[in-house]
């Protein structure tokens, strides 16, 4: 890494939404990689005048989802643990927000990437389908959160130095 690329690291601006498990995992992930001023918090006013990485730990279907739609200037990426493997979606400025609106936003990305792989018979995605009835259910697994933690950290290197990243309506997709 270019020390111009740890400089674009530490002054990116980016949020990140999870779970409140998930967000212990990323704090040390996103360290690791060289970001400085991490914020966790769900203060919406907080994170309007912050201009460092945020992390609000919940999404879907609550007061966060709706003030994360109002935000356009800053790439946000929600990261999953779905139970065998993990996925994580992106949403930059401009791209349509109305994933945001989902009330379980877990369940509807499981759903979404799993009817995804299907229709364009994508090979080694059937454990997604496969997990359905578990995510439905709640389960979460600890491995598989910090397989979450280290794509969205990637992800957020590659957003901070200007690389080409997959943004919704493409996602990534990893089994555990």
């Amino acid at each position: 890494m270019t020390n111009e690329e740890r400089h674009l690291i530490k002054e990116c601006r980016i949020m990140v939404i999870g779970t409140d498990t998930f967000v212990a995992y990323l704090k040390s992930e996103l360290k690791s990689i060289g970001f400085s001023n991490i914020v966790v918090g769900n203060d919406t006013d907080y994170q309007k005048n912050s201009t460092t990485i945020n992390i609000i730990s919940k999404y879907g279907g609550n007061e966060n989802s709706h003030f994360v739609s109002d935000i356009v200037s800053v790439p946000i990426i929600y990261t999953f643990d779905f139970v065998r493997g993990a996925g994580a979606i992106v949403i930059m400025p401009g791209d349509d927000k109305e994933v945001l609106a989902q009330t379980d936003l877990r369940l509807w990305a499981a759903e979404y990437m799993s009817e995804y792989c299907a229709f364009w018979n994508m090979e080694g995605c059937d454990w997604l389908g496969e997990a359905l009835p578990e995510i439905k259910a709640g389960v979460t697994n600890e491995s598989t959160q910090r397989l979450a933690a280290h794509i969205c950290a990637r992800i957020a290197a590659n957003i901070a130095v200007g690389r080409e990243v997959k943004h919704f309506p493409r996602f990534y997709l990893c089994r555990n």
